[in-house]
Order: structure tokens, then sequence, then C-alpha cells
């Protein structure tokens, strides 16, 4: 019995891997099923890193390579959320899929875990510039461009509010002094703190960056923007260094 779901096992993902190979905006949702039943079959997650399941089935997740680039690591839910527009993610007692991410960086290699977790960064694409329908958040440390951007306006960003940065690429960003993202939802932080963003999520990019301001205070910067609302256009790849520069 045990050879016969192994078998099943490695050519349901064969399959799977072979479906994603292809130009498709359901290759990930493909790859993250295969990790699930691979798990069940035979106690592997493979070809995910890690499976964590919930009571709470939208709170359950992998954490995988991108199927389309092998540096890349991203974690998705398990549940068929199609991404940051999904209105479950903005509901009380919505699973908070930045905390979990935050939880799992040393995925990104064993020597990331010698980083500074103030150079860490998280990143979601919005529904009109991502390749993917299934939600997934891109994990890494952030980038020297986006760092140079935090650092520029650190005397403007205010604590707990959202402020515009008057930037051609329409950012707006905040600063959260806290060790984690226990207590901290950017998604619902961005719906409720940036006028229009509620009702156009889908447009919505979000990321999320670990920092120590120049007085010591430990804590997130959570930085958005609003693709719709501005000619210049972006990704969550642009915010991320997926090797953290190793």
């Amino acid at each position: 019995m045990k050879y016969r779901l192994a078998v099943l096992s490695i050519s349901l993902i064969g399959a799977v891997l072979i479906m994603s190979s292809f130009v498709s905006r359901s290759a990930l949702g493909l790859v993250v099923r295969a990790c699930e039943i691979n798990s069940t079959l035979t106690g592997s997650p493979y070809p995910c890193l890690k499976i964590v399941e919930s009571p709470d089935p939208l709170s359950s997740y992998v954490v995988l390579r991108e199927p389309a680039d092998k540096e890349r690591t991203i974690l998705a839910p398990l549940a068929d959320v199609p991404g940051i527009e999904d209105p479950r993610l903005l509901t009380a007692g919505a699973p908070n899929y930045f905390e979990e991410a935050w939880k799992e960086l040393s995925a990104i290699d064993p020597r990331a875990t010698k980083a500074s977790r103030q150079n860490f960064a998280l990143a979601i694409n919005a529904a009109s510039w991502r390749t993917q329908d299934r939600l997934h958040i891109h994990m890494g440390c952030e980038t020297p461009r986006f760092r140079a951007l935090l650092k520029a306006h650190v005397t403007e960003i205010e604590s707990g509010r959202f402020t515009d940065l008057k930037t051609r690429a329409g950012w707006w960003a905040s600063f959260h002094t806290a060790d984690d993202l226990s207590n901290l939802n950017p998604l619902q932080l961005v719906a409720d703190g940036i006028d229009g963003a509620r009702s156009n999520m889908e447009n919505v990019v979000v990321g999320v960056f670990g920092a120590v301001l120049p007085d010591g205070q430990h804590g997130f910067y959570v930085l958005a923007r609003i693709n719709k609302a501005h000619k210049s256009r972006g990704s969550a790849e642009d915010m991320i260094d997926p090797k953290c520069g190793l």
C-alpha cells in the first residue's frame, strides 16, 4: 500500500510540475495542491519546503520556492485565496499571513538567520500586477532601493499612521513599534489607514520592512500604494532581495 501511495504521489507531483512549467495563472495553485496531497499520502510536503495545517482551513499554509524562479521563497495559503483582494482577509479573525511569513524567514537560507532582522522584508502584489491567482507573500530582505526610500523619509513617517511620501510612485508609509507581527495585520492596517484602499484592494501593493529607528525603537515599516492611482507601476519583487545578498 505504501509503495502504491508513493508511486501515486510521485506521479501526481510530476504531472503538476510539468503543468506548472507552462505559463499559467493557476500554476502556483496546482503546486500547493500537490504539496498538500503528498503530505497526506507520504508525510512529505514536497515540492514545498514546509506545510503548516490549522483547525481553521484559511489559516493553513505552505512555504515553497516559487515554481518559476527557484531563488524566490514564498508563503501561500492552502485555501483557495486568489489574492490580496479576497474580502475574507479583512474580516474579524482573518489569518495574518504576514505574521506567518515573518516566522518562516529562516526558510530563505540557513545563512539568512545571521542577517539582522531589521533587513528582512515581505511583500505582496496587487491583483493587477501579479502573475498567479493564488495569494503569495514574497520573503527576503529589503532591496537597496527601498532601504534608501525609507531612510530618506524617516523623519516624515509617523508612528501608527500612514504618511503620504509625495513620491511619483504614490507610496504611503507608517511605522509600528513591535517585536513581531502578532498584533499587526498589514492588510487591515492599509485598508483602514489609506483613503480608498479598502474598496480598491485589487490594486494595492504592500511591503513590510523590519526596522530600527535612529532612537533605537524596533518595529516595522508598512509601505503601500494604490497602483490604479498612478502611472508608475511596480511589483513586490522590486522590494525584495530573495537571497538576502547571500
